[in-house]
């Protein structure tokens, strides 16, 4: 029986505010000369208004989608944001909490798994291509994939900052503000997606890079060498997509229409040619590609599922057609989907609302027994001492490290996801995992080797163990052979949070199925904990051209960590069937030692196991779980066999739990 995930709605949130392309050009400083609009085809775009932000398009989208369907918030099992902007106040981009866990709280979304992916444009076909491969390998029932892009701060500060009509930062005026989501579901007939892939050639990083920027006004700002963009993403895009063909056995005539990335039309020109000269026909033409461009600007991670609705809406996409989508991002990402619509395009066209419901219940809601026993291989750990190191040193040491101790090489890797939340620069896009594997050769050393797909996943603390899971969950439906997990902190802050900084470390764990079944994840387990949102948190904010960290005292966190730390892991292992008295240690998140007495002398049977990561007075924070396990392994504190449960927190708050067999 065929067995596919299938968008049961999608939801969209698009700003009142209208701004046309001729307004953005005279708004600049320098005055412009190319025909912008020609050049791009964008006439106007939606500019989110005064107070209303990234999170804001998430949720409205988000409500968007749920009102478009019969399967309810309780219903879902598995909640993504991929996000690339997290500018969520003035001049303010938050960390902690995730986006995920916030939008789940708002939604009520309360059984859901909630984390992040950060993939630049990417990133809500990575969210796709995650809960895709856990629908159709019976993990999950329903997972709704959310993005909110409020992006267009970055076209006021190019405004500012431009002084030549070729300029890295001209791209930062084709974007334009909008939230998408969408909600899969399981499909058991030829509709839904047939194929999800994804690749980073993270070679091409530097190719487009956003952050802060240096000018004293502050802001954020996207640096892009369009040219050199342009024709390596068009190039590969269009040879993912031939070779994705190719393995449905599929020629492009089967296809009935063609969504590229909505980045300007010169580019989608380029993959019309490029298309045809591959193909040797006239696959492609302005007749059978979606371009919404003109009224819609580039809206970075929602574009697709924007020219989806569009297109739905104006009779050019119809109920039965083969769709198929392009993804090309910095980093560089590109990918291919190809779909099969059933009558989701008469329901968003009639505003009709779908009648599917979400399949019974699956028995690893609780926790996830795993369909393949998926072992630590490798590990590596760096706390560095002396000078401050970079979050690219610290990865570079960490995944060598790894690799050495697995005896494996870096090309080998088919998965990279990286979990730390405090980066060096404070970069937004590309992806972290997109950077280090153009660095540190993940993706091969010639343009047709390798072939990994990098991504960042963040949820706080609890973030490397989220990342673990989706990494066991992947391997275990045999979408890769392995993957490496890294995680770093490097916090650049005038104000602490907490009574603990936040250690400046990094660590790395190479996952694989273990060939004798006998050691590795046995399931996982996590919940939001307490009766809403913590009230801690912490952001990046700006002052004199400088970015720094602040947030609220993390011991606010601590009470609730020491009270359902216990209750996770006791539903964890009554979900297995593994009793208390089994369990051999138990490691913890990082916490200050008066904590860690406190967990001791309330929990029974298993205080007296408790393991901190490392005896250090810094969080260790994301590279808690790493260090813990080495600790556990290196001391003699377990013996081969032994069950070991690795727990990790987040704020949130969350708590979540694995047991491992060492």
């Amino acid at each position: 029986m065929t067995v596919r995930s299938i968008i049961d709605s999608v939801g969209v949130a698009l700003p009142a505010r209208v701004l046309s392309t001729q307004e953005v050009v005279d708004g600049c400083v320098h005055r412009i000369g190319m025909p912008f609009e020609k050049i791009t085809g964008i006439r106007s775009r939606h500019v989110a208004a005064a107070g209303e932000f990234s999170a804001d398009l998430s949720a409205g989208a988000a409500r968007d989608c749920l009102a478009r369907s019969a399967i309810t918030p309780a219903d879902i099992d598995l909640l993504i944001c991929t996000s690339i902007s997290r500018h969520d106040a003035p001049d303010r981009v938050t960390y902690e909490p995730g986006a995920a866990a916030r939008l789940r709280h708002v939604l009520g979304c309360t059984q859901a798994w909630a984390f992040d992916v950060t993939n630049a444009c990417a990133g809500k076909f990575t969210g796709l291509y995650i809960a895709d491969a856990l629908i159709r390998s019976g993990r999950i029932r329903a997972a709704l994939v959310v993005s909110g892009e409020y992006i267009t701060h970055l076209m006021r500060t190019a405004q500012k900052e431009i002084t030549a009509d070729i300029d890295p930062r001209v791209a930062c005026l084709t974007l334009g503000d909008a939230g998408t989501a969408v909600l899969l579901t399981r499909s058991d007939d030829e509709t839904g997606f047939e194929h999800i892939a994804l690749r980073t050639i993270g070679r091409h990083h530097a190719l487009c890079v956003a952050g802060p920027t240096d000018a004293p006004h502050g802001g954020a700002i996207m640096k892009t060498d369009m040219l050199a963009l342009t024709v390596i993403a068009v190039r590969e895009a269009v040879a993912h997509a031939q070779a994705t063909l190719g393995i449905l056995g599929h020629a492009y005539g089967d296809v009935d229409r063609t969504i590229p990335h909505q980045s300007s039309w010169t580019t989608i020109e380029a993959i019309i040619r490029q298309t045809n000269r591959v193909f040797a026909a006239p696959a492609l033409s302005e007749r059978n590609v979606i371009n919404n461009l003109a009224r819609r600007g580039n809206t970075a991670s929602t574009t697709h599922m924007l020219a989806l609705r569009d297109a739905s809406l104006d009779g050019r996409i119809r109920s039965g057609d083969r769709v198929l989508f392009g993804v090309a991002a910095s980093g560089i990402n590109v990918g291919t989907a190809v779909y099969r619509l059933d009558d989701l395009p008469t329901r968003l066209a009639t505003g009709t609302a779908s009648v599917r419901t979400a399949p019974p219940p699956v028995r690893a809601r609780t926790a996830w027994p795993a369909l393949r026993t998926v072992a630590v291989a490798g590990t590596g750990l760096v706390q560095p001492a002396g000078a401050p190191a970079t979050t690219m040193e610290m990865i570079g040491q960490a995944t060598r490290d790894c690799l050495r101790d697995a005896g494996r090489h870096a090309s080998d890797v088919e998965l990279l996801i990286h979990a730390g939340v405090y980066r060096t620069g404070f970069i937004a896009e590309p992806a972290i995992a997109a950077i280090a594997a153009g660095e540190f050769g993940f993706d091969g050393a010639t343009a047709s080797s390798g072939n990994v797909l990098a991504f960042d996943l963040g949820n706080g603390g609890l973030g490397l163990l989220d990342a673990c899971r989706v990494a066991c969950s992947l391997i275990s439906a045999r979408e890769v052979g392995n993957a490496i997990v890294v995680a770093s902190e490097a916090e650049e802050r005038e104000c602490g949070i907490g009574a603990a900084r936040v250690a400046r470390c990094g660590s790395a764990l190479f996952l694989e199925a273990d060939p004798s079944a006998q050691r590795g994840f046995l399931g996982f387990h996590s919940r939001q904990v307490g009766d809403g949102m913590d009230p801690f948190s912490a952001w990046a904010e700006q002052r004199g051209g400088c970015s720094f960290i602040r947030g609220a005292d993390r011991t606010l966190l601590y009470d609730r960590y020491v009270a359902h730390l216990p209750r996770v892991v006791s539903e964890l292992l009554e979900a297995i069937g593994v009793a208390h008295e089994s369990i051999g240690r138990v490691v913890l998140p990082w916490l200050p030692e008066p904590v860690v007495g406190r967990v001791q002398r309330s929990w029974p049977v298993l205080g007296d196991r408790v393991v901190v990561p490392h005896p250090a007075n810094a969080d260790l924070f994301t590279s808690a779980l790493p260090f813990g396990l080495r600790r556990v392994q290196t001391e003699g504190l377990v013996a081969t066999g032994d069950l070991v449960i690795l727990t990790a927190a987040a704020s949130g708050a969350q708590v979540g739990a694995a047991l491992y067999r060492v």
